[in-house]
């Protein structure tokens, strides 16, 4: 879903070039993107961020998200500051693209999010590398950072930070527009690869190593 008709063209090209991905509709405004995927059910939305106005894309990615719980929606842009990766990835997303990303990372992004793997970008890598000079706390804190940052895709890595902030399960489902069931999935997948028996012991350990406000600053958006 794009407003300039050339990115389309060329979105379009690159997905219907894979004969494991299917275009079920494009859009040219961010109302014409909600009505396609309320009628089309897509399993991936591609949003640009920017439709008709300034937050066309951001409106319509979040009212296909509260609607249709199993999308998953990727932003596209062709801007790089902080701020736009930080709302596309707070009104749900689960990825972001830059406009002239690669053919291969436009397929790479649509099929991850399909498998609902989708990790960090190498721009939400890049911000976090930034990030460790505000880090006061020592190197066993950035090494845990990494690691957490490395492991969990992220989904896992919204839903740990929501963790933090004290939301049970059901208010997690709620706000990630995804059922109570995959929630715990999730969870299971984060205690099994940070090795840890309960929740609350991450959070524990996130807060013991100073790297709560780290995470949040650069990964929950």
């Amino acid at each position: 879903m794009d407003d300039m008709e050339t990115f389309r063209e060329r979105f379009c090209e690159v997905l219907s070039g894979d004969a494991t991905i299917e275009v079920v509709g494009v859009a040219s405004s961010g109302q014409e993107a909600v009505t396609i995927a309320f009628k089309q059910r897509p399993d991936v939305v591609l949003m640009d961020v920017i439709m008709e106005n300034d937050r066309a894309g951001i409106e319509a990615a979040m009212e296909i998200c509260s609607a249709l719980r199993s999308v998953k929606i990727i932003m596209s842009t062709v801007l790089e500051d902080d701020e736009t990766v930080f709302n596309a990835f707070q009104i749900g997303a689960v990825d972001y693209l830059l406009k002239n990303a690669r053919p291969e990372e436009i397929l790479s992004a649509v099929k991850s999010a399909y498998m609902d793997q989708s990790t960090p970008s190498p721009l939400i890598a890049k911000k976090l590398r930034k990030e460790f000079v505000h880090l006061r706390g020592n190197q066993e804190s950035m090494k845990f950072v990494l690691h957490i940052a490395r492991v969990l895709t992220q989904v896992e890595l919204d839903i740990l930070l929501l963790l933090c902030d004290g939301k049970s399960r059901n208010e997690i489902s709620h706000i990630r527009c995804i059922e109570l069931s995959t929630v715990k999935t999730h969870i299971g997948s984060i205690l099994k690869k940070l090795d840890m028996k309960s929740s609350s012991d991450i959070v524990k350990a996130l807060r013991s190593h100073q790297a709560d406000d780290l995470l949040r600053q650069t990964v929950r958006f």
